[in-house]
């Protein structure tokens, strides 16, 4: 922060004996410093709740990565075509298509599966199971928990930083507006003076 924009937030925050500041201006310095400590408070905060949230989801990654495995599923019918143009470079899109696999039992399972379009039948595509063999999501990895948990706490953090910049920018506005009405007023009082003589 340059020199002079941090010794003019020093002074709109402590306006001290300044003759000039308003009531206003101490209340602005005032939500000023709340609003700077609030943030700051937060930070740590944010950090600690992501961490409890990471925590959370490491015990769950542990115990989805016991109960489904990756399997492989035979497509039992051709899944649909792609329709129109199709970006290289996109994501590949999927269609539910009748398949079978193999349980973590051993036993032939079927259903409707996700494959990627124009995948033929007799074609395999993995599929995550839950240990019943019923088609479940793939679980939840180390670093998935790690970004799940450094998201929540960088919006956490931004929240609550966008709601304190919220609050101090009603404040000034609000302040603002009342220091030009009584400038306004004040105005129209001298100009009268002046235009009497």
């Amino acid at each position: 922060m340059d020199a002079k924009l941090f010794t003019r937030v020093v002074r709109q925050a402590f306006p001290g004996r300044n003759s000039l500041a308003t009531a206003g201006d101490r209340v602005e310095g005032a939500v000023l410093v709340v609003v700077v400590a609030v943030v700051l408070l937060a930070l740590p905060i944010s950090g600690a709740v992501g961490s409890e949230y990471y925590a959370a989801q490491s015990i769950q990654s542990a115990g989805e990565r016991q109960t489904r495995q990756q399997v492989a599923a035979v497509l039992l019918e051709d899944a649909p075509p792609v329709s129109g143009f199709v970006d290289p470079d996109g994501p590949v899109e999927s269609a539910l298509v009748f398949a079978t696999w193999r349980g973590p039992d051993g036993k032939q399972r079927q259903g409707a599966v996700r494959a990627a379009h124009g995948r033929k039948a007799g074609g395999t595509v993995p599929i995550w199971v839950d240990q019943d063999g019923v088609p479940a999501g793939a679980a939840l990895t180390t670093g998935g928990a790690v970004v799940k948990a450094v998201v929540l706490a960088v919006v956490l953090w931004a929240g609550v930083s966008a709601v304190m910049l919220a609050l101090f920018l009603a404040v000034r506005c609000t302040h603002k507006r009342l220091r030009a009405r009584r400038w306004a007023v004040e105005w129209e009082r001298i100009s009268s003076d002046w235009t009497a003589r």
